[in-house]
């Protein structure tokens, strides 16, 4: 990339930031009219797919001598920001040393950049792709992966042979990712005065032994794989009681495991179970187990031909997993398609303050993705 060209990818990466699209509650609405008029003064059609009231997806296309696509994908959402924790704008696309600070810089608007930017380049080069390229900017991947999921059932993926899904990878590779085990452990007790504890039964007290226990226990039953790493698990949420003079009569963990097979996600429910049984015994509360979200690991081989030939135009030999969840656990389940991850940005800026992107990554991915599409 030229320096005028550099200069516009800050630009298009600057805009996008400064539109709030924080979710909940979206309102994707607002960026996704920017993207379409960014794509039609780049002679690119585009629709918008509503969600809901003020919630849309983008869908672009262009023409390549094939009517079979290469799909681009990506979220236009970013998580909740506190901005009173920032000591950067989190709203205006500051650049210091060769990053951009911004909430979304990495996850994922930096990624969104890239594609729209390429995009851009391959029109103006007057590249025609074998493959149509097709473009696809969801809405609601922070909170749910509904934008994914509406158009999966809109028929938008079914002419995909290829998926790239430009999610923040520090430009590696990834061709496989963890699959995403959410439960609750539940334990019902009897509530009672605070001066009185033995009329009642206190459920935070089994509770945080649960929480002791379960996390003894899974560092053992999980085995690392040469490729896949290790299975993991992180209790996120802890919930008991509604106020201090109150024998708490309910409590609730909430586990996000992320598993690499099916075994795995099978021990993790065992885990869960067994250990809340036993608990369940030892105080003489009741307890009950939920799985409230579950998207299984997804693979693609490193050899397979749409793979080997990014990696070529990449300049790379290797490929990774990513640990965390993407759009592609929605649509590859489905539809079935090879796929890789691959996308400027660390994840470990994700949901951070003062979020950052190093500006080369995005010049680095515009570049890869106009060599992988002329060959």
């Amino acid at each position: 990339m030229n320096n005028t060209e550099k200069k516009e990818i800050n630009d298009l990466l600057r805009s996008l930031i400064q539109i709030e699209s924080v979710n909940p509650p979206g309102n994707e609405n607002q960026i996704a009219d920017f993207v379409k008029k960014f794509l039609l003064k780049n002679n690119i059609h585009s629709e918008l797919v509503p969600l809901e009231e003020g919630r849309s997806s983008v869908i672009a296309k262009i023409e390549g001598e094939e009517e079979r696509d290469i799909t681009f994908c990506g979220h236009i959402d970013t998580v909740r920001v506190k901005e009173e924790d920032w000591t950067k704008p989190v709203f205006e696309g500051l650049i210091e040393n060769e990053k951009m600070y911004g909430i979304g810089a990495s996850d994922m608007k930096g990624g969104v950049a890239t594609i729209l930017y390429a995009a851009a380049l391959l029109k103006r080069r007057g590249i025609v792709p074998k493959k149509s390229i097709q473009i696809v900017l969801t809405a609601d991947e922070e909170w749910g992966y509904r934008g994914a999921k509406n158009l999966v059932e809109g028929g938008y993926f079914d002419l995909t042979d290829f998926l790239i899904i430009a999610e923040p990878s520090n430009l590696q590779v990834s061709t496989g990712e963890k699959g995403e085990l959410w439960m609750r452990a539940k334990f019902f007790g009897k509530s009672a005065h605070g001066s009185t504890p033995e009329a009642g039964v206190n459920t935070v007290i089994p509770g945080s032994e649960f929480v002791m226990n379960v996390t003894e226990r899974c560092n053992k039953i999980f085995e690392a794989d040469p490729f896949w790493g290790k299975s993991s698990m992180n209790i996120g949420q802890f919930h008991g009681g509604v106020q201090v003079n109150i024998v708490p009569n309910y409590s609730e963990i909430q586990l996000d495991f992320r598993v690499i097979s099916e075994e795995d996600k099978e021990k993790a429910v065992e885990l869960v179970r067994k250990t809340g049984e036993e608990i369940e015994k030892k105080y003489k509360v009741r307890f009950a187990e939920e799985i409230f979200n579950y998207h299984p690991p997804i693979f693609t081989s490193p050899g397979n031909p749409y793979v080997e030939k990014f990696l070529q135009a990449a300049g790379m030999k290797e490929v990774i997993v990513t640990k965390y969840c993407t759009d592609g656990a929605t649509i590859i389940p489905e539809k079935k398609m090879p796929f890789i991850i691959f996308g400027p940005g660390d994840i470990a800026q994700a949901h951070q303050n003062d979020e950052y992107i190093e500006l080369e990554s995005l010049y680095r991915a515009v570049d890869i993705f106009i060599d992988f599409l002329k060959t």
